[in-house]
Order: structure tokens, then C-alpha cells, then sequence
């Protein structure tokens, strides 16, 4: 009868040590719009807004720079077009130096954030971006990406006005 105690003892230490936590459920990163104004100084708009991945593994790092890895912050730029909103990117220009049309497309990289011990990850973000100065009214609509390529809320931001 001893032997088949420690022999159900020992079953479930191996069992209890032997069994692989599952992966805690993948949540994607979560945005909040802050502020934009346009800049005076650098002819750009300048957008704040704020992060949270629970998940922690946001960020690309520097060699990860194609496919689905090229970019991981996602912008859609919008013009007020006789009152209603027109989706303008990618912007399209003309260069008259080269005769050509140019394509400006607006996402950008969000650097990789070290977090070894995988933890929530929150903070905030500046980004400037480009606009139509032809344009009269416009906004932009944001997300991001995180690692695992879950993709976070869509923000807008406040109308912008060109003076």
C-alpha cells in the first residue's frame, strides 16, 4: 500500500510540473486619442495619443523591416470635401523637378520596447505627420499592431484647420 502512495505522489508531482502553462489569452494594444495641432515650425501635424498592451510585445526591431513587419503604426489621412470626409492616402503630389507623381504613404515604425519580463507595456506617443497644404480641413484615423500582429482600436483625431 506504501508503494501505491508514493507512486500516486510522485504521478502527480510529475504531473503538476509536467503540464505546460497555456499562453494567457492574446489581447491587442489599446489606443487613446490625446491631442493634434499643426505645427507652425516643422509644416507637419503633430498627434498625440497614448498605449496600452497588456500582452507587452510591442515594437519592431530595426531588421524587421518588411511584409507584414514594415510598419506597425497604420495612418489614414482625410480631407473635408464639401462637408464630407474623403479618404486621401496614400497622398499623392506632383513633383514638377522629375515630371512624375509622388505617392507619400503615411504609416510609420514603432521601435521595439525591451520587456523581458513581458509585462503590460503603457505610455505615450508623438508622431508628426504630413497633410495637403492645399487642404482646408483634415483629420487622421490610427491604429497600431502589436508583435503577434493583433490590431488595436481605431482612433480619430480632431478636425484639423489649415489658417
Amino acid at each position: 500500500m506504501q508503494n501505491v502512495t508514493k507512486l500516486v505522489i510522485l504521478f502527480a508531482l510529475v504531473f503538476s510540473f509536467g503540464c505546460k502553462k497555456e499562453d494567457p489569452e492574446l489581447t491587442p494594444p489599446v489606443i487613446t486619442f490625446v491631442d493634434a495641432n499643426i505645427s507652425s515650425s516643422t509644416s507637419s501635424a503633430i498627434v498625440k495619443f497614448d498605449f496600452l498592451d497588456k500582452d507587452g510585445d510591442l515594437g519592431l526591431y530595426q531588421e524587421e523591416n518588411t511584409g507584414e513587419q514594415e510598419h506597425n503604426v497604420f495612418v489614414d489621412y482625410y480631407e473635408k470635401i464639401n462637408g464630407v470626409w474623403t479618404l486621401k492616402s496614400p497622398i499623392i503630389t506632383y513633383n514638377i523637378t522629375l515630371n512624375e507623381y509622388d505617392t507619400l504613404g503615411l504609416n510609420l515604425r514603432f521601435p521595439f520596447l525591451e520587456n523581458e519580463a513581458q509585462r503590460a507595456l503603457q505610455g505615450d506617443v508623438v508622431v508628426d505627420l504630413l497633410f495637403n497644404f492645399n487642404a482646408d480641413t483634415f483629420r487622421y484615423d490610427i491604429y497600431i499592431k502589436d508583435r503577434a500582429f493583433q490590431k488595436s482600436n481605431v482612433i480619430t483625431t480632431s478636425d484639423l484647420i489649415v489658417n
